[in-house]
């Protein structure tokens, strides 16, 4: 038996969500289900074209890895994208080594090329609300604070709020972004009427 035949087929997901720099930004799955099909193409063909990606069977990898507790992924609200949460990013970084040599095609894996700070970690930076935090190192009150933040409403439905928080802690972590990381644990310890619960458990 392989190496790669003995990793899970969501081992592949998360690996390959990695490499395309999953723990800074959302990917698109179907390049993630590309890349797959590109590093196991024996586990993720069709039966009869081994030359063809097989779509059920990377969905189902990728089912299986948002099935995981704490969740390693983070969803995009058109469910078309995905993220590595910051238990995701734990997870690449304990398993790297194993997955690099396992799921090699002839040549080390590289690792992936940083990118620049998104916007969205550089307004969360400059919001007021990070500003006192910073001076005063209290959770702020104001729900509409950590909204303006957030970027939604402080109206919006618990979902909204989880997933806006959750990508915004994944993106802090990627980047070592430690401040911003502890405000939002502070943030989502002290507010867990907010987001539906210690959102900390599950990214």
């Amino acid at each position: 038996m392989s190496p790669v035949e003995e990793i899970p087929n969501w081992n592949v997901v998360l690996w390959a969500l990695y490499e395309l720099g999953g723990s800074d930004d959302f990917v698109d799955i179907e390049l993630v289900f590309s890349r797959c099909f590109d590093l196991a193409p024996q586990r993720l063909s069709w039966r009869t074209r081994p030359d063809l990606p097989d779509f059920k069977k990377c969905a189902k990898a990728l089912q299986e890895a948002e099935a995981r507790r704490p969740s390693l992924l983070v969803k995009t609200g058109d469910t078309f994208g995905r993220q590595l949460s910051v238990h995701g990013q734990k997870w690449i970084d304990a398993n790297a080594k194993r997955l690099r040599a396992q799921l090699k095609s002839g040549q080390v894996v590289q690792e992936p090329k940083r990118r620049p700070r998104s916007r969205m970690l550089a307004e969360a930076e400059q919001a007021p609300v990070f500003a006192e935090w910073r001076v005063e190192q209290a959770a702020p009150i104001e729900k509409w604070k950590m909204a303006e933040l957030l970027r939604c409403s402080p109206d919006s439905n618990v979902a909204v709020w989880r997933n806006r928080l959750a990508t915004l802690r994944a993106a802090a972590n990627a980047a070592d972004r430690r401040d911003l990381l502890k405000f939002l644990d502070v943030v989502a310890a002290t507010h867990t009427d907010w987001f539906g619960g210690d959102i900390r458990d599950e990214t």
